[in-house]
């Protein structure tokens, strides 16, 4: 191979590849792009034009059900491993089990992939899909007690602040609940 940088090297593994195509996979009502399809297309490509890629940093948040995996992939030419590129890349989880993380990094490796190397794939990113994202919800004994330790008024506001973001996924009993707890601590204080 001539001697080539990075940014040949991924124009090259373009030309060779352009589109990847969708499948449907049992138990799905639409099909996908999965990781394992990209990955076996684009590996013997990459490999021929001399690019190694790898996740250079990860970090996630767990949230119920649903895992945040944000990433940057790093595309590097090896015969000169100083000849890189980085893409930064996110990718989300959701399961009920232990299977969020592994699939949060996966759809980010498989869309850092996509992007870079610019393939059309037919798919749809505004297709919704039927599992909906479930948020954790706070025991109620522990708001009882994040209310009874705020011992003034100003503590107490950031109690409720604290958990603004959080009470947008509660129940309506659940927030009837909070509410009535907060203005009776409320005027315990204002008594004091």
């Amino acid at each position: 191979m001539q001697a080539a940088n990075i940014h040949q090297r991924i124009a090259k593994v373009m030309q060779t590849i352009t589109y990847i195509q969708k499948e449907k996979k049992a138990g799905m009502r639409y099909t996908i792009v999965s990781h394992d399809a990209v990955t076996a297309k684009v590996r013997g490509p990459l490999l021929e034009a001399g690019i190694h890629y790898y996740p250079k940093t990860v970090s996630h948040v767990q949230n119920g059900n649903r895992t945040q995996c944000e990433m940057v992939v790093r595309f590097v030419n090896i015969d000169d491993p100083s000849d890189y590129i980085d893409v930064e890349t996110f990718g989300f989880g959701i399961d009920d089990q232990d299977k969020g993380p592994g699939k949060a990094m996966s759809y980010a490796v498989k869309y850092a992939l996509l992007k870079c190397l610019g393939l059309e794939t037919g798919d749809d990113p505004d297709l919704e899909q039927d599992v909906q994202h479930k948020q954790d919800v706070r025991p109620w004994s522990q708001i009882e007690t994040m209310l009874a330790n705020a011992t003034d008024p100003d503590l107490l506001k950031s109690v409720k602040t604290m958990l603004r973001d959080e009470a947008g996924y509660w129940p309506a009993d659940y927030r009837a609940k909070f509410n009535a707890a907060y203005a009776v601590r409320s005027q315990e204080l204002s008594d004091v």
